[in-house]
């Protein structure tokens, strides 16, 4: 959501599709299980819902199925042309107190100051309001040159009270090294425009062993792994009620 060459629109999913063969697919079902979780718990007909930096706007009908009034915000518009706002994350040109719920699914890793965009996303939100966001760690480099930081557990804890939060309420590590493994195993076996068909045949193969074999063991191992590797972080907090919890300036 840092500012990109409008010329060259992103390509940004527009669903959350899930194939076992994807060199993503650990990556792509804990986005889709923690959002969808969280979506359909916290989101009550007629609520009005932000999507930034929403891309393809794979999470519109679920929001829109859930009650939610749906806005898009993103800082070029799609290939469907279907966002409703190009604006920057730091400054959105919006009403302060606008929505009930934010959503933000893997965007702080493209901004060049974090801070400063959820800054942003506590003024848009109410009183109460919830804000869903999910941002990767063990990933690889994407939207390449605009990947510019990863964020851990401990950021989102220190930052979010100063910026007009409470503590999370959900605060959860995604995967785990066997998981990463098998991502990096996705991408060390990803075809290119030179490989050949056979080879993509192949690749396909290694990759779906690879992701079955992981899918199979992940959950059963992972109480004895250290967790120092994750995929990525989901989080879900409340902004305050109170005025007298005002953002520190960053």
């Amino acid at each position: 959501m840092s500012k990109f060459d409008s010329r060259e629109l992103i390509q940004r999913r527009d669903a959350l599709k899930i194939p076992i063969h994807h060199g993503h697919f650990f990556v792509l079902r804990h986005i889709k299980m923690f959002t969808y979780t969280h979506l359909t718990s916290i989101i009550k007909p007629g609520m009005k819902v932000a999507d930034i930096g929403c891309g393809g706007q794979p999470l519109r009908n679920l929001i829109k199925s859930c009650g939610g009034n749906y806005t898009s915000v993103d800082v070029v518009q799609n290939n469907k042309n279907s966002v409703d706002i190009i604006a920057d994350i730091s400054s959105i040109p919006l009403p302060s107190k606008s929505f009930d719920v934010i959503i933000c699914t893997e965007v702080l890793e493209h901004c060049f100051d974090p801070q400063k965009a959820l800054l942003e996303l506590s003024r848009l939100l109410k009183p109460s309001g919830a804000i869903i966001i999910t941002t990767p760690f063990n990933f690889g480099l994407h939207e390449v040159p605009y990947d510019f930081i990863r964020l851990t557990p401990f950021y989102i804890e220190y930052w979010f009270p100063k910026l007009g939060f409470k503590e999370p309420n959900v605060l959860q590590l995604n995967g785990n090294e066997l998981e990463v493994m098998a991502t990096v195993w996705g991408q060390i076996f990803a075809p290119t425009e030179k490989t050949s068909f056979f080879l993509k045949g192949i690749f396909v193969i290694l990759r779906v062993l690879m992701n079955l074999i992981v899918l199979a063991v992940s959950d059963l191992l992972q109480p004895f792994l250290p967790r120092y590797f994750f995929l990525n972080m989901g989080c879900v907090a409340y902004k305050h009620s109170d005025i007298s919890s005002t953002p520190v300036e960053t």
